[in-house]
């Protein structure tokens, strides 16, 4: 793929199955780029790929947002739907590290695209999928989806040129190293088009950001009057180094509210 549109699921492979070949071959492994480590969002989780050796890969990032329902990239979701991918060999987890000794993998009972998604020559690929959970998570704060409109309500009120977002994910870090850490960053605004939140992640402009591996996880912005955190997009693409663009589908669409809430609804 040419530089600046390279989906940011594990290594940007085609589909499942090769991510599973190139994790088998030694690779378990997580960060996002320029980051700290992440141990106040609990909400955010990782998609991990169970290997028929019973060991784990990370493929995707995403965000809890009700008992059953963890919302990612519609680009990880279709990949494991093209690969026709068994939900038994799925797993979610949201611990502070994923291969740590311990850590707590929970069981999927299946997953879905955004019904419209389609990748491909399209300003809006409706880039949202959802992994239902097998059952109800209890002690964790959900993560919150923004309102319809709500990054244009910011853009009309002249309070998203100086912004800075939030991301939080599971994918290679900066050099390449997956350490299966949760971690954060924070970006600097760019633009906003109908569909995508732009911004920086150039760490000579003091930005950090997203790469391969975080598909699917959150951006967070905290509202400037309510102090309240929102989801206002999920990680999507950028460019094929993940050292300059962090480029993010946003959930504040009326078409993404109402995928969100379909799955809500279905999956008590």
């Amino acid at each position: 793929m040419a530089v600046g549109v390279v989906n940011r699921r594990v290594f940007q492979v085609c589909g499942v199955l090769a991510v599973i070949g190139l994790m088998a071959l030694g690779a378990p492994a997580s960060a996002i780029t320029w980051g700290t480590i992440d141990t106040t969002r609990p909400n955010v989780g990782a998609i991990l790929i169970v290997h028929l050796d019973g060991s784990v890969g990370e493929f995707c990032s995403g965000t809890l947002v009700s008992a059953r329902v963890f919302l990612t990239a519609g680009h990880c979701t279709d990949a494991l739907t093209a690969a026709a991918f068994p939900a038994s060999r799925l797993r979610i987890s949201f611990a502070p590290n994923v291969f740590a000794d311990g850590a707590v993998r929970l069981a999927v009972s299946g997953y879905h695209n955004h019904p419209d998604y389609n990748w491909g020559p399209t300003s809006n690929p409706h880039d949202l999928g959802v992994i239902i959970l097998e059952n109800a998570v209890e002690g964790v704060t959900f993560g919150v989806p923004a309102s319809v409109g709500y990054l244009d309500g910011l853009a009309a009120a002249g309070d998203l040129k100086s912004a800075t977002f939030i991301n939080v994910g599971y994918g290679l870090n900066q050099d390449f190293v997956l350490t299966g850490d949760r971690q954060i960053s924070t970006s600097s605004f760019r633009n906003l088009h109908d569909a995508w939140l732009y911004m920086s992640q150039n760490i000579h402009h003091g930005d950090g950001g997203t790469c391969f591996g975080d598909s699917g996880g959150p951006t967070f912005f905290v509202d400037p009057s309510s102090h309240v955190e929102y989801i206002v997009a999920v990680t999507s693409w950028g460019d094929s180094v993940c050292k300059s663009t962090n480029n993010n589908y946003r959930v504040d669409l009326e078409s993404s509210r109402s995928f969100i809430e379909d799955m809500i609804a279905l999956n008590p």
